[in-house]
């Protein structure tokens, strides 16, 4: 991944991570109050039921206990009557029911029973119906709950119509000069029991018996608030067992679809969060990856010799601070190649002036000796003059052609022409040099396969036969000697390599660093001019190859040529 790349990501989830955590903990934090505010309202919603239960057992009861009271004017008349034995006094006992109903109603009661001695029904005005009917259940009821406020199902006719309701009853028993009446009473249990607890949207209630019916239904928002199970109030009857139930149910505040808009809009915020960054990192990228890209293009030109090219500045950040560095150290180059340039070419120079004088010194002590014997003889009348003008004259012309030779060689060495590039085939040039060589000399030519390279063919010729040719003279004096040229393409398929070996003598150690200065030779003898391999490398530079010498595996000498595919193209390292 490109550094580009790389910033734009890593910025993303820099910005990126703090938001995913804060929308985490910020979830969690809301669920937990929530959810504590959630289980509060149920404690509340629990208390509230229990608290409307008791306050209206304890009104029943004491509702009921004060009419149990022998004193009460109902219950007293009641007892006083049976005293005396007219209770069953047609009369009697008609005022009696009648100031019952009357009773019930001050006492703010739906439901009252009284029963005589032999249980049976005195006074019932909520059922007249059952007037006169043996019911022991209300002094049974009387018996095992000693006042005590329970539920129980009564029958109530309003008009024509007879309904079962769930009443809050107490029952009691009254007595008076050793007779006892009991008396069962209570309320109907009504919406205003469940109003005090109801909140709307939030909190619900009704009322169902053991069987799942319904007797008080709650408010239209039941469905929607119980999504939890409910809160169970059981309402016990005389004998202790439940004879219904209040349900409760208490909102979570949809607490669901809060966290999931909660998780919704820290997604959208991430995802904007994101796209901003992302933008904002690619800008900041581009610009820090075109100032960077910059400083490569410099640095490349440096490799290729480029020392006029500066790279702008446009900032004063860091960045900027490195390519003004850059543009210094360029400047810096520059100078110091053109103080470079001046001392080589002086020092060139004096090198050229010190090789031909020592060059042309060879041949000119001959030419001197063999005119200073023509002198003295001439003058002697030597009577083999003639003999002698032969042999002087023979010498100074052949020292004159070596002069020529020595002189036109470093004429072609100084005006050399620059390559002319063209597409061409490295095999094939190779297989052209070599049939030169097919009869003349052992050579062993291995070819790889090649791309076509930017060169120029005749002066790519004129290296492999220099090259050849001083391989050639390496192994004159080894019967088995060897010459190998291969070509093969680099491991990065940007260059070509062309390698001449030979199993040769070699080349010592101590001049493997001269051997491509200009006029260094070790064949004086063979009137060698040191020029051969100062041209390979000189053509090879021009090329923007590069030139090396090893020694061979099986002894000898190794040149190995690398010669980039593209005119122009920088070779950064080796890749042998």
């Amino acid at each position: 991944m490109k550094l580009r790349g790389r910033f734009t990501l890593s910025l993303a989830l820099a910005a990126l991570v703090p938001i995913l955590v804060a929308a985490v903990v910020t979830r969690q934090v809301i669920a937990s109050s929530s959810r504590a505010g959630y289980e509060e309202d149920r404690n509340t919603a629990e208390t509230a039921i229990r608290r409307e239960l008791d306050t209206i057992a304890n009104e029943v009861h004491e509702a009921v206990g004060s009419l149990a009271d022998n004193r009460n004017p109902l219950v007293g008349q009641l007892l006083l009557e049976l005293a005396k034995g007219t209770l069953y006094d047609g009369k009697v006992l008609k005022s009696l029911r009648e100031q019952g109903g009357q009773v019930m109603r001050g006492l703010s009661l739906q439901v009252l029973t009284v029963t005589g001695p032999d249980d049976r029904v005195l006074i019932t005005p909520h059922y007249r119906d059952a007037t006169d009917d043996a019911n022991p259940m209300v002094r049974d009821r009387a018996v095992k709950t000693s006042g005590t406020a329970y539920y129980v199902n009564e029958q109530v006719r309003t008009g024509p119509t007879v309904e079962t309701v769930l009443v809050v009853e107490s029952a009691h028993l009254s007595r008076k000069d050793g007779f006892t009446v009991a008396l069962a009473a209570g309320r109907k249990v009504t919406d205003k029991l469940l109003a005090g607890i109801r909140r709307q949207g939030r909190v619900d209630a009704r009322v169902v018996d053991m069987k799942g019916q319904v007797l008080l239904p709650p408010s239209k928002d039941w469905a929607k608030i119980a999504k939890d199970p409910p809160i169970v109030m059981p309402l016990l009857g005389p004998d202790g067992k439940p004879v219904a139930k209040i349900e409760v149910a208490v909102s979570d505040g949809d607490l669901d679809q809060v966290l999931r808009n909660i998780t919704l809009v820290s997604a959208l915020a991430a995802l904007g969060a994101l796209c901003l960054v992302v933008l904002i990192g690619l800008f900041v990228a581009k610009r820090t990856a075109r100032d960077l890209e910059k400083l490569v293009e410099g640095s490349l030109a440096a490799a290729r010799g480029d020392l006029e090219h500066r790279v702008p500045v446009r900032s004063k950040d860091e960045i900027g601070a490195v390519a003004a560095a850059f543009n210094f150290m360029m400047e810096d180059l520059k100078s110091s190649k053109d103080r470079l340039v001046i001392a080589e070419r002086i020092a060139a120079w004096q090198e050229i002036a010190r090789r031909l004088a020592h060059e042309i010194k060879n041949p000119l002590t001959p030419i001197q000796m063999a005119m200073d014997t023509l002198r003295k003889t001439w003058k002697k009348q030597h009577p083999d003059f003639g003999e002698i003008l032969e042999e002087s004259t023979t010498t100074v012309l052949q020292e004159a052609d070596r002069l020529k030779h020595i002189v036109s060689e470093f004429a072609n060495f100084a005006r050399m022409p620059k390559p002319e590039f063209s597409r061409i085939d490295l095999n094939e040039v190779v297989r052209s040099a070599m049939t030169l060589y097919q009869e003349a000399a052992p050579v062993e030519v291995t070819l790889g396969e090649l791309p076509e390279v930017d060169a120029d063919k005749a002066q790519i010729n004129q290296i492999v036969l220099n090259l050849v040719e001083n391989a050639r003279d390496a192994i004159s004096k080894k019967p088995d000697g060897k010459i190998t040229v291969s070509t093969k393409l680099g491991e990065g398929s940007d260059r070509v390599f062309l390698i001449i070996e030979d199993n040769g003598p070699g080349v010592p150690s101590e001049i493997k660093d001269k051997v491509f200065a200009p006029y260094f030779t070790t064949k004086h003898a063979k009137g060698g001019t040191g020029l051969g391999l100062a041209i390979v490398h000189r053509i090879v530079s021009d090329h923007g190859g590069r030139i090396s010498i090893a020694d061979a595996k099986g002894g000898g000498a190794r040149f190995t040529i690398e010669l980039p595919l593209r005119n122009g193209a920088t070779l950064l390292a080796s890749r042998i």
